[in-house]
C-alpha cells in the first residue's frame, strides 16, 4: 500500500515537473515570437521612414530650380501632406483604432458599401462640369481640388479595393462557410472589372485601371484558387496584351495612341526620338549621365524643365541622375526589403483576411514600383503612376501611409499563432 502511494506521488510530481517544463518552453517561444514581431515592426518602420527621407531629399532637389517664394510654397504643401500622412500612419497602426477599423472593413457589407460609394464618387467627379473643383489633368479625371490641395481619388481607393478583395478571398475560410474557390474567383473578377471599367471609361485613366488589375492578379496568386484556373487566366491575359496595344494604336487618338506608338518604337526599334518620345528620351539621358556615383545632390540638370512631371511621375529620373548606379541599387534594395517584410507579415497572419489584406498591400506596393521604374526606363508605356515615397504626389503618400499603418496593425495583433 505504501509502495502504491509512493508511486502515485512520483507520478504526480513527474506530471507537475513536465507541466512546468512545458510552461517554460511555451513562455520562451512566446517571448521569441514577441521579439520577432517587435523586430519586424521596427524594421518596417525604419524602411518606411528612410524611404520618406529619401523622397523628401529628392523632392527638395527637384524644386531647387524655382525661386525662393515658389520653393517655399511647394515645400510647405509637401510638408503638410507628409505630416498628415504620418499622423494617419500612426493612428491606423494603433491597436485600439486598428481594432475598430478591422471590425468594420472585415464585414461583408463593407464590400457593397465600397462598390456603391466608389461608383457614385467616380461618376460625380467624371460628370460634374466644374473644372475648378474636378479638374482634368493630362487628359484624365479623378482629381478633387480643394483650396491648395489636390487629391487623386482613385489612388486613395486602392486601399479599400484591396480590403474588398481580401474579404472576398477569405470567404469560406475565416467564417467556415461553404463557398467554392470558383465563387470567390468570380466575385473578385466582378469587382475588379467594375472598378477597371469605371476608371477607364468615366475617369479616362487607363494607367490606374491597369494598376487595379495588377493588384487583383497578385492577390489571386496568393489565394487558394488552383493553378489550373489561375495560370490559364494569367497567360490568357498576357496573350491579350498585344490585342489591347493594337486596338489602342489603331482605334484611339491623342495621347493614348501616342504613348503606345512611342513604347513600341522604343522596344522594337530602340528609337527614342527627341520629339516623339521626349519624356522617355530625357529620362534615359538622366539615368545614363548619372554614372556610378551620380552628379551629387542638387546637381542634376534634367529637372530644369527638361523632364515634365519631374517631381511626380518621373521623380526617379532626378534621383538616378544625382545618385547614380549606387543610389539606384540602394533604393531598389530598400524597396525589395520592405516588400519582403510586408510579405513576412502576410505569411505569419493567423487568419485569411489578414493574410490577403497584407499580401494585397505588398502587391500594391511592389507593382507600383515596377510600373513607375519600368516607365522611366522605357520598358512599359507611360502610365502616370507615382513611385511610392519618392514621387511628390500627396494622394499616393496618403494611400501608402494608410496601407503601411494596416500592415503594422496586423503585425502587432494578428501574427501570433
Amino acid at each position: 500500500m505504501k509502495k502504491d502511494l509512493v508511486i502515485d506521488d512520483d507520478i504526480v510530481k513527474n506530471k507537475t515537473l513536465y507541466k512546468k517544463v512545458n510552461d517554460i518552453k511555451k513562455e520562451r517561444e512566446n517571448e521569441k515570437e514577441k521579439d520577432l514581431i517587435s523586430r519586424r515592426k521596427n524594421n518596417i518602420i525604419s524602411f518606411f521612414m528612410i524611404l520618406i527621407i529619401i523622397g523628401g531629399i529628392n523632392f527638395f532637389s527637384s524644386i531647387s530650380r524655382f525661386d525662393n517664394a515658389r520653393m517655399l510654397e511647394k515645400g510647405v504643401k509637401q510638408i503638410s501632406i507628409l505630416v498628415i500622412s504620418l499622423f494617419i500612419f500612426y493612428m491606423t497602426s494603433r491597436t485600439k483604432i486598428g481594432d475598430i477599423i478591422y471590425k468594420i472593413v472585415s464585414k461583408p457589407a463593407f464590400r457593397i458599401f465600397i462598390l456603391v460609394s466608389s461608383l457614385i464618387i467616380f461618376c460625380v467627379i467624371a460628370y460634374t462640369p466644374s473644372e475648378s473643383l474636378f479638374p482634368t489633368i493630362n487628359g484624365g479625371k479623378g482629381w478633387v481640388h480643394i483650396g491648395p490641395m489636390s487629391i487623386q481619388v482613385p489612388e486613395i481607393f486602392k486601399v479599400p479595393f484591396i480590403i474588398v478583395l481580401a474579404s472576398i478571398f477569405a470567404r469560406g475560410k475565416d467564417d467556415k462557410k461553404k463557398i467554392s474557390y470558383w465563387g470567390n474567383f468570380k466575385a473578385a473578377f466582378f469587382y475588379t472589372i467594375i472598378f477597371a471599367i469605371v476608371i477607364t471609361v468615366c475617369l479616362k485613366d487607363m494607367g490606374t485601371a491597369i494598376h487595379y488589375i495588377m493588384i487583383a492578379c497578385f492577390m489571386i496568386f496568393l489565394s487558394d484558387i488552383p493553378n489550373k484556373v489561375v495560370f490559364p487566366a494569367f497567360f490568357g491575359g498576357i496573350a491579350f496584351i498585344p490585342v489591347i496595344l493594337y486596338s489602342v494604336l489603331h482605334n484611339s487618338s491623342g495621347y493614348k495612341q501616342h504613348r503606345v506608338k512611342v513604347f513600341l518604337d522604343g522596344i522594337l526599334h530602340s528609337n527614342y526620338d527627341r520629339e516623339e518620345a521626349y519624356q522617355i528620351y530625357q529620362s534615359l539621358l538622366a539615368f545614363g549621365t548619372g554614372g556610378v556615383l551620380g552628379k551629387g545632390f542638387g546637381n542634376g540638370v534634367q529637372k530644369y524643365n527638361y523632364i515634365p512631371e519631374v517631381e511626380t511621375d518621373f521623380a526617379i529620373a532626378t534621383y538616378a541622375e544625382e545618385t547614380g548606379f549606387i543610389g539606384m541599387v540602394i533604393l531598389l534594395f530598400l524597396f525589395f526589403s520592405l516588400f519582403v517584410l510586408i510579405m513576412s507579415v502576410a505569411n505569419n497572419a493567423k487568419n485569411y483576411f489578414s493574410k490577403y489584406l497584407v499580401g494585397g498591400i505588398a502587391g500594391y506596393f511592389i507593382t507600383q514600383v515596377i510600373i513607375n521604374i519600368g516607365v522611366a526606363i522605357g520598358l512599359i508605356p507611360v502610365f502616370g503612376i507615382p513611385l511610392p515615397f519618392i514621387s511628390s504626389g500627396g494622394s499616393s503618400l496618403l494611400a501608402i501611409s494608410i496601407a503601411m499603418g494596416l500592415v503594422i496593425y496586423v503585425n502587432n495583433t494578428q501574427t501570433s499563432k
